[in-house]
This record gives structure tokens, sequence and C-alpha cells, in this order.
């Protein structure tokens, strides 16, 4: 490891960040495109082709927090109840793809994340070399996070590339320090707030570490840091702005507290953490297979020593760790803590162990850690089927399992039991019983083929462009996963709901006994 530059990068196989800016040619003669070259194209490719066919085949329905952006984002609104807007955005974009809408979703979401990790893989080929970017890219690849997860198409997803590219910017400003590496990280930050909120969660981290290495905090004398906060501010500044308008509660939602107690939190803490290990077992794997234990360990040790880690062993720790302790961090005051937000999480966990490789010497990715990953991909995508048929037999279903649901074949019900006590289209959607009815009406609103509006629990709150007046003179279909009362609040005024009929919910095929989905009407001029 004495080869070492100081901040970590291999100067036998590139050149420091600092001296050549990314992206740039390379002053070495340039080799002719070879298998190796192509790799990392053909397996981001391969990983997009078989999970969205996987998906549009198996996955039955969009999940829970979809239906959440296909019910918002068509409504292209600046702010919305819970999360900033792009993740909704796409969402509701898909949903107007007609026929392909599931596989305009699923490609969208698999290409977020797929792209998040091919990211990385750069960085890491960048400083490390070819070997350890390719070992970077296939432990993301082979995590759940970029395969299954993603079919959730959810916030966490949204904000992946973002959280990739903040990586990759951050390092370039505090090592080169230019004003358009500066601009650029600023540019990158403002654009995934627009994502999730909860990319702080790696910028607060980076900008400790950043005031505490001397080399990097004298950086604070010149414009580039300020550069970054000005532009950031100018790229967010109108969903803020929008959000203080509407009294929108997206801020709040970032930080909101659930009533726990000290077991719980501590619970919730300790989970996180377990899901953060658990995660990691993958991308070791596929880093073990490339190296051996031996190099591997002793590279990390190199890591971790004082005496030899480098500025980029630091900045990768705090990249992989430091999202990790603030999230646990928040456990202590009341901040509920899921497993899922790991997801963005996990680019941070693939380049430092993509990285450790490079700090191991490999040169060359053998043909044992090819195979591991391709078995491991293997049944990673067996077990995905194995899944969806074994929960498709089960009988009787969960009530719960809100993915479960034939989202095309539950959307030609609300249309046949509408023709029989409503006219024309659907107007509206109204759902009660909070996440089931939600996710029904979200999957009514997808795949139908034509637009509805809708919102939740009869409250106009979590949907303000809804006219309340208007669905009372146009009616409107009610939707839940609870058995339906004569009358239900709308706004907080009595409504009728008329016609109410039971009917067994259309699920993945091969169930039996599936649960109930009701179905009701609000009358026009009710």
């Amino acid at each position: 490891m004495d080869n070492l530059l100081p901040d970590g990068s291999n100067p036998e196989m590139t050149n420091v960040l600092a001296e050549v800016p990314f992206g740039a040619a390379s002053p070495r003669r340039a080799l002719p495109i070879s298998l190796a070259a192509c790799a990392p194209v053909a397996l981001v490719l391969l990983q997009v082709a078989i999970w969205v066919g996987l998906g549009v085949s198996w996955q039955g329905s969009i999940d829970n927090d979809v239906a959440e952006g296909v019910v918002d984002g068509s409504a292209w609104q600046l702010s919305y109840l819970r999360h900033p807007p792009l993740s909704s955005w796409l969402s509701g974009l898909a949903s107007a793809a007609g026929p392909y809408r599931y596989a305009v979703l699923f490609s969208i979401a698999l290409a977020f994340a797929c792209a998040a990790f091919a990211v990385g893989a750069a960085f890491v080929r960048r400083l490390d070399g070819r070997a350890a970017g390719l070992v970077a890219l296939m432990a993301g690849l082979g995590s759940p996070y970029a395969a299954y997860w993603p079919l959730k198409f959810n916030h966490n997803i949204g904000v992946m590339p973002f959280w990739a590219l903040i990586i990759l910017t951050a390092w370039q400003a505090f090592e080169g320090g230019s004003l358009a590496a500066w601009a650029l990280f600023g540019v990158v930050v403002g654009l995934g707030l627009w994502a999730k909120y909860a990319i702080l969660q790696l910028v607060g981290p980076l900008a400790l570490l950043f005031f505490a290495v001397p080399e990097w905090r004298r950086k604070t004398r010149t414009a580039g840091p300020w550069i970054a906060g000005l532009i950031c501010v100018a790229i967010i500044a109108p969903q803020l702005i929008d959000v203080a308008h509407k009294g929108a509660t997206t801020l709040q939602w970032a930080i909101h507290r659930t009533g726990s107690d000290a077991l719980q939190r501590l619970g919730w803490m300790v989970m996180f953490l377990f899901d953060a290990v658990l995660a990691n077992l993958t991308l070791a794997l596929i880093a073990w297979a490339a190296c051996g234990w031996v190099p591997l360990l002793r590279a990390i040790r190199s890591m971790l020593a004082r005496a030899t880690r480098s500025r980029l062993d630091l900045f990768l720790h705090v990249v992989a760790l430091g999202p990790v302790l603030v999230v646990i961090a928040a456990g202590p005051f009341g901040v509920r803590l899921f497993y899922h937000w790991v997801t963005p999480l996990a680019i941070g966990f693939a380049l430092w162990w993509g990285h450790a490789a490079g700090r191991a010497g490999l040169r060359r990715v053998p043909r044992r850690a090819w195979l591991v990953y391709f078995v491991w991909a293997a049944l990673v995508a067996v077990g995905y089927v194995g899944v969806w048929e074994f929960l498709a037999r089960q009988s009787p279903l969960s009530t719960s399992g809100y993915a479960q649901m034939d989202g095309p074949a539950l959307a030609k019900l609300a249309e046949d039991f509408w023709a029989a006590h409503g006219s024309g289209r659907i107007p509206y959607i109204v759902s009660y019983d909070g996440k089931v009815g939600f996710q029904a009406a979200g999957s009514i609103v997808f795949d139908l083929p034509y637009r509805v509006r809708a919102f939740k629990d009869g409250l106009t709150i979590n949907a303000p462009w809804i006219d309340v007046a208007d669905v009372r003179r146009s009616g409107a279909l009610v939707v839940s996963g609870d058995p339906l009362a004569p009358h239900a609040s709308l706004d907080g005024a009595e409504v009728e709901i008329r016609d109410v009929e039971a009917f067994s919910r259309p699920v993945m095929r091969g169930v039996k006994a599936p649960p109930k989905i009701y179905f009701g009407v609000i009358a026009p001029n009710s």
C-alpha cells in the first residue's frame, strides 16, 4: 500500500482527480474497446432488462408508496403532503404510458438504481482502477437495491442517482477545489433535495468531514463552497417557497416523531444497524470472491489505521457510515427508523468495498468473482419469482398484502361497478381505511385508461388541489379495504355512501378466498 498517493488513489491506475478533471482524457495511450471495457455497460443493461421483465411478469400491482406517487404526481404540484415531488412526478408520468405503464415505471426505477451504482463504480474506477470499479459495480448490482427493491419505486429509489453524484462531486470539490467543481456539487445537492430531503443525511456528514480535514477546511477562504451553497439554495427555492405558501407538511414529515417508549426506540436503532450490516453481506461476498480474505482484510486494516489511511479512506468511511449514524442518532428523539431507508446508503457501502478491493491491489477480476456474482444474481431472481409463486398459493391472503393486488383486474372491477351505479367515466375516487384503501385507489388510477383524480381518507388536505365542492357535484367512487358504513366524512361534513358492495379483491393468480374490497358511490349533487 506504500504506492498510494495522499488522497488514497493509485498512481499506477489513474490520475488524481485534483489534477485531472473527472471525465478528462487520460494522458496514457487509449486502449481499443475490449470485453472488459464493455462489461460495466453490459451488466447494467442486463440488470435493467431482467428486472423490468420480472417486474412486469410477477409484481402484479404497484406498491403503496407508488400509489401515493401516481395519485399525487399527475397533479404536477411543486409540493405534496409528505415528500418532495420528483418521484411522484415520475410515477404520474409512467401512469400515462397506457399499456406500457408498468414497463415504463419499472424501467425508470431500475435506471435510477443501476445508474447510481454505475456512477459510484466510475468514481472508484477513476481512483482505484478498472478492477476495483468493476467490483463496486458487481457488488451494487448484486444487492437487492438494484434488483427487486426498485420495483417499489419510491422516494428512496428516486434519490439514488443524486446520492451517487454527490459523492463524486464532493470529492472533486474537496480535493480539486475549482469553481466549476463546487458549482457542480451545489447543482447536484439542490436537485437531490427535489427527490428527498434525506439527501442531507449524506451532505451533513460530508460537511463535517470537510471542516475536519485541514487541507479541505482552508478552501472555505475561497469562493467555491459559497457558490455551491448559493446554487443549491437557488435550485430548491421554488419548492420551499411553494411549501411555505401552501402550508405543505414535507418538512414536518421529514422529521416527524411517533409516540414510543425508550425500549421501542432502542429496538428501532438496533434493527436499523442490523439492516445496514445485512446490506453489506452481499457486497462483502463479491469483494471476497475478487480479492480473497487475507488481502481484503489487510487492505481494510490499512484503511482504518491512522498511520496508513488516506484522505480518500476517510472520505469513504464517512460516505458509508455517516448516514447510518445520522439515522440511528434520530432514534432517541422518537423518529421512526425504517429498514428501507438503507436503500441509498447501499451506494456508499458498494463504493467502500470497491475501494477496499483496490487497496488490496486487485488488478483483474478473477473468474471466481464472476461465478459468485452470476450465481448470486440467479438466486435472487429465482427467489423473487419463488416468493411471488408462494404468496400466490396462500389461502387466505393477508389483508395487509397491498402489492398482491391484481391492479388491472381491480381497475376493470371498479369500472364495471361504476357503470352499474354511476354514469360516464369515474370522476373521482375517495379512499377510506388508510393504506389498503389508498393502495386500491392508486392501483385503479394507475390502471384505468383515462385520468381520475383521487384522495385519501375523505380529506382534501391529502390532495389540496382537489375541489371538494366539485366532488359533491360530480360524485365519486368510494374504495375501502374495510366494510363501508352508510355515511362517511368528506372534509368533515357527512356524506351518504350508496350501493355499498363487497367483492373478492383481485389478487395474484392462484389465490383462494382473497380478502374483500368494498366499493360504494357518493352520488352526484349529494
